[in-house]
């Protein structure tokens, strides 16, 4: 970065001479004295442009993140690991970590420089007293950084990037992640206007499948998100996107996701739309699903099934609840349940969606089991010579709201169901 540019950030009209017998601000304190003809005129200072501090930060980080630039620019890669400042490990979509030998700062001391520029990008600080960052970068990719104390020698980072355009449902399809039937009963939940969770693990897919879903939702309604960092882009224009916010010091004020979900339902909206449920924010959640917006979320769990106890313990986090009371406000609350499996050969695929129909109180009257409708599975068979997974996806029972389909304009119930509907 040039001096003058570097010079210029800190140049302000304020910054320039003011003499003090008149007020007037001057060029400079030897400036010649003015002749009678040109004493009238306005005296004109050309003051070099700012340069635009967006764009000096773009820089500054681009330049420290520099050995490992074009993993950053590959539209394939999804994951970046770095231990240190030569061990850096590369992930593509569809395939495991490789390590990049190439790819090495001179000195451990560089790769905390460069978290800190990050952190300072999004009005973060990384160090002794705040040893973990969570940040964005400017291309939209999501930054984890631990240092010492914490992590030990240096500093450790994860970049997770995100494709520059949001797959669709056909993109799905066309990676094998669903078929043309599970194309078909996605899009119907969704223009039902079905509550959905979907659950998965890490890497699993549950954002890409929730913004594939998004596509959906009809375009006059009233669409707001709420997400710790933004990740969810919805095609209509009624749509608000709200962002948590960290404190950055102890005088300033930080906005959680249960504060977010909250102020979302002032905004009347037809659709709350959550990045990832973790929190007690489940709880405000549900009370908006159950006062009839419609929504969707993504959660951490193993199954369909787990999505489910993994809800009952973050809403008693929030609430203390009897436990039938907490499963009676998810079975009225979540309509739908998808799992998203990342298979041993790093496929994705959707593994499986079921309808909560509610309670079985027959069961157990005090801890009653969530009455469950299996709507579609993955079924795994075997590997082929390659390696790859091979299985088969089976619509299985059509949901308990099938014959109101026709309510939808323009949908037919599709021929897997039909047979079933009569």
């Amino acid at each position: 970065m040039s001096d003058q540019i570097a010079n210029s950030l800190f140049w302000d009209n304020d910054d320039l001479p003011i003499d003090q017998s008149d007020g007037k601000t001057t060029a400079g304190a030897d400036a010649p004295a003015e002749s009678p003809e040109t004493q009238d005129e306005p005296v004109k200072i050309e003051i070099p442009a700012k340069p635009d501090i967006t764009e000096i930060n773009e820089d500054l980080i681009a330049q420290y993140l520099n050995p490992i630039s074009k993993w950053m620019d590959d539209p394939d890669v999804i994951d970046i690991m770095i231990y240190s400042k030569n061990r850096v490990y590369i992930r593509k979509r569809g395939s495991g970590f490789f390590r990049d030998p190439t790819a090495q700062w001179r000195q451990d001391k560089d790769l905390i420089t460069a978290v800190k520029n990050i952190g300072h990008n999004v009005g973060r600080t990384i160090g002794n007293r705040e040893p973990i960052l969570d940040a964005r970068l400017p291309d939209k990719s999501r930054v984890n950084a631990i240092c010492e104390p914490c992590y030990y020698p240096g500093s450790c980072i994860s970049i997770r990037k995100f494709p520059e355009q949001h797959f669709t449902l056909d993109d799905l399809e066309r990676f094998g992640a669903i078929d043309r039937n599970g194309h078909k009963l996605l899009e119907i939940i969704m223009r039902y206007g079905r509550n959905v969770l979907i659950a998965g693990s890490t890497g699993s897919g549950k954002t890409t499948l929730l913004n594939s879903l998004c596509a959906f939702i009809p375009a006059g309604d009233v669409v707001v998100t709420v997400e710790d960092s933004r990740e969810i882009s919805i095609p209509c224009e009624l749509w608000s996107a709200l962002e948590t916010k960290r404190a950055a010091d102890k005088e300033d004020t930080e906005v959680t996701l249960r504060e977010l979900i909250k102020n979302s339902l002032r905004q009347n909206p037809q659709w709350v739309i959550v990045g990832e449920v973790r929190g007690d924010e489940a709880f405000d959640l549900l009370r908006a699903f159950n006062t009839g917006h419609h929504g969707a979320g993504t959660i951490h769990a193993n199954s369909a099934a787990d999505a489910l106890d993994a809800l009952e313990t973050l809403i008693l986090f929030a609430k203390e609840l009897p436990i039938r009371a907490v499963k009676g406000l998810i079975s009225r609350s979540i309509n739908i349940v998808i799992h998203m499996t990342v298979l041993p050969d790093y496929s994705r695929v959707l593994s499986e969606i079921i309808e909560i129909e509610g309670l079985d109180n027959d069961v157990s009257p005090d801890y009653p089991p969530y009455k469950i409708r299996s709507l579609y599975e993955y079924e795994f068979d075997r590997y082929d010579e390659n390696g790859k997974a091979v299985g088969r996806f089976v619509v299985k029972d059509p949901p308990s709201w099938v014959h109101k389909l026709k309510m939808i304009p323009n949908l037919q119930v599709p021929d897997f169901w039909r047979e079933n509907n009569k």
